[in-house]
C-alpha cells in the first residue's frame, strides 16, 4: 500500500461501488413498483467490508469468536457468492457487493414487494453516504494535493 491506495482510501472506494450498486438496485426497485410478482432488491457490502478493514489493521477481533470458548468460529461456504464467516476476511479489492432480493415480503395481492415510501428513504440514506463518502475522499485528495505542492494552493 502506498500514500496513494491508503487502507482508507481503498475502503472508501470500495464503499462508493456498494452505494453505486445498492443506488442502483433501489432505482430498479422503484420502476418496477407497478409490476405483479416483483420481489424487491438490495446490495449488502457493509460487514464484509469492515471485517476485510478490521483484519487489514490487525484487529483481534477481526474473526468471530463464539461465548463459550476463545476458538475462532467458523462457517463453511457453499457458493463462491458466500462471505466467509469467521474465517480471514478477504483483502479488500476482493470484496464484491452481494445483491439480495426479499423473496419473503409482499406489500400487494399482486405479489409485488416494493413499497415506494420504503425506497424513498432508501435512497435518501444511500445518497446521503454517497456524498459523504464522496467528500471525504475529496478531502484526502485535496490534503494529498497540499502535501505534494509544498503546501500552497
Amino acid at each position: 500500500m502506498d500514500l496513494i491506495t491508503s487502507l482508507s482510501s481503498q475502503a472508501i472506494n470500495k464503499a462508493l461501488d456498494g452505494l453505486s450498486k445498492r443506488h442502483q438496485a433501489i432505482a430498479g426497485n422503484l420502476a418496477n413498483v407497478e409490476t405483479p410478482g416483483y420481489q424487491r432488491h438490495d446490495v449488502s457490502f457493509e460487514a464484509a467490508l469492515q471485517q476485510a478493514v478490521d483484519t487489514a489493521r490487525g484487529r483481534k477481533n477481526a474473526q468471530l469468536r463464539p461465548a463459550s470458548n476463545d476458538q475462532p468460529l467458523a462457517m463453511q461456504t457453499t457458493d463462491p457468492r458466500h462471505f466467509a464467516i469467521g474465517q480471514t476476511a478477504a483483502s479488500i479489492d476482493d470484496i464484491q457487493p452481494e445483491n439480495i432480493t426479499s423473496e419473503d415480503v409482499r406489500f400487494r395481492n399482486d405479489g409485488n414487494a416494493v413499497d415506494v415510501e420504503t425506497e424513498m428513504v432508501q435512497l435518501a440514506k444511500n445518497t446521503q453516504k454517497y456524498v459523504a463518502l464522496s467528500n471525504l475522499e475529496s478531502r484526502y485528495f485535496k490534503g494529498l494535493h497540499t502535501v505534494i505542492s509544498g503546501g500552497g494552493g
